[in-house]
């Protein structure tokens, strides 16, 4: 079976539910260039990523490779999903696709997307349709496969409002159009560029000034261009909350990543990943599977994030290890996030430190634990050194685990680092990497640049902003308490 199914305009809350649910389901996902990589973040580590949309230097993949692809992949795996920019049927080739499966009779399912069409002007404030000013809308293609001199001849002056897909490099030829049909030149006239995005530009004006305004503004593709009198309007609330309009990138995890999300949406902001935090197991893994089965052997088992939380029992289910053998064993966790984590895996934290640090989780243990105990520490490869440390001046018995690393991967969002409000780390790991994926070289210009465009830092905790602050990069936001939650109230107020 293949799906096609519209990724929405861009952003990644914007798939619909049915769409989530397939990509998490399906056997190998066939894609186009995505406004975010983030989608495919959902499917499964065994589905096959098929990539056929345009590279780097690289030319467009024929639509006839294409279906070729599908076809091939359709005759390997039992749930494939063709996903799709916007809706597959709106300039999509969709219809094209489907056309080729049906001469192989390879069953389908079309799930809808949100067309760009629609969704970018509506989040930029722009209507399609009101009452007063517009009672249609039409959406238009401004580029196709014609010659030149007639590759325009499909554009009139239309009643309602006209939406323009892929038009930006034919702009002057599709204004000079609609003016010889007897389109007013005082038309509101508004262009989107990368609409939904982080580097999201919106330029407005007439078809009379249009082109200037664009040229001045340095518009760049994909963009859509709205004539009509509804391009007039900017429906854009300014009563959400103290982040209303902002765009957020995001260090972190997913996991991480998805609870800013929820926090900063309902206050207005939008959220991206800017460098993926993926965790990665350590050969250690094999020395925590033996203490897991011989878990009796020790009384306390201390977290210092949420990753570890989730591999100590994902590798404790994989054993196979009643819970009853966990009675005799104590938790502790450095703060209110390991806390939560472990509470959803059925256990409440015997000791968590007033401060959410590792130093004082250390500290804390050192002032309850009793002669004679044991500690299990499983933690991340490049985890606070303070706390070894102090574990071992006090001659702590601990068997310290390092059996994750967290490795950063780019995504589409690091090349708008310059147009986003604010960007928050989630950890010292991820302040490394974004260093090492900048360049030391080119962190002292990123610096200034982004002191001049006015992008704030936000950093977890100390130690977050410590690892910043040694390469010279400043932290504009650190909460006393090391968790989201308070991170984000600090940003209120900066």
């Amino acid at each position: 079976m293949v799906y096609l199914v519209g990724a929405g305009p861009g952003h990644p809350g914007l798939i619909t539910c049915k769409g989530l649910t397939l990509l998490k389901e399906c056997d190998a996902v066939i894609y186009d260039r995505l406004g975010t990589s983030e989608l495919l973040e959902y499917v499964r580590d065994d589905c096959e990523k098929i990539y056929v949309g345009k590279k780097a230097g690289a030319h467009y993949r024929k639509q006839e490779e294409i279906n070729e692809i599908i076809i091939k992949t359709a005759g390997k795996y039992k749930k494939v999903v063709r996903l799709k920019g916007g809706d597959p049927f709106v300039f999509g080739r969709g219809g094209e696709e489907i056309t080729a499966l049906q001469k192989e009779h390879i069953p389908f399912i079309v799930v809808p997307g949100v067309t760009s069409a629609i969704s970018v002007p509506e989040l930029a404030g722009i209507p399609v349709t009101h009452r007063e000013s517009s009672r249609s809308f039409h959406v238009i293609t401004g580029h196709t496969k014609g010659e030149a001199k007639n590759s325009l001849a499909h554009i009139h002056k239309e009643e309602g409002t006209s939406v323009f897909l892929m038009g930006l490099s034919h702009l002057g030829d599709i204004v000079d159009k609609l003016i010889k049909e007897g389109q007013s030149k005082d038309t509101p006239t508004a262009v989107i560029s990368n609409g939904t995005m982080p580097s999201q530009k919106v330029v407005y004006g007439t078809l009379n000034d249009i082109e200037e305004k664009v040229r001045e503004s340095k518009i760049s593709s994909p963009a859509i261009i709205v004539v009509g009198n509804t391009a007039a309007y900017h429906f854009i609330s300014e009563d959400i909350g103290a982040f209303s309009g902002k765009k957020v990138g995001v260090v972190g995890t997913k996991v991480l990543r998805d609870k800013i999300r929820i926090l900063l949406e309902d206050e207005g902001a939008s959220v991206f990943s800017v460098l993926d935090m993926r965790v990665v197991p350590s050969p250690k893994m094999e020395e925590l599977i033996s203490a897991i089965n011989n878990i009796e052997q020790y009384n306390w088992v201390a977290f210092t994030s949420q990753n570890s939380i989730k591999i100590f029992f994902d590798e404790l289910r994989k054993c196979g290890v009643d819970y009853r053998r966990l009675s005799g064993v104590k938790f502790a966790v450095v703060g209110s996030g390991t806390k939560a984590a472990l509470k959803k895996m059925g256990f409440e934290a015997d000791f968590m430190p007033q401060d959410y640090t590792t130093k004082a989780l250390a500290e804390g243990l050192v002032k309850i634990m009793k002669d004679g105990e044991r500690l299990l520490l499983p933690r991340a490869k490049r985890g606070s050194k303070e706390l070894v440390r102090i574990l071992n001046e006090n001659k702590i018995d601990a068997l310290i685990l390092p059996i994750y690393d967290v490795v950063g991967f780019r995504t589409e969002n690091w090349d708008y680092l310059d147009d986003f409000d604010i960007i928050t780390f989630a950890s010292a790991s991820g302040a490394e990497a974004f260093v090492h994926e900048l360049g030391i070289e080119n962190v002292h210009l990123w610096e200034e640049r982004r002191k001049k465009n006015n992008v704030k830092i936000g950093a977890i905790g100390m130690l977050t902003s410590q690892a910043l602050e040694q390469y010279g990069i400043h932290a504009d936001c650190i909460p006393k308490q090391c968790d989201i939650e308070n991170m984000i109230e600090e940003l209120r107020n900066i």
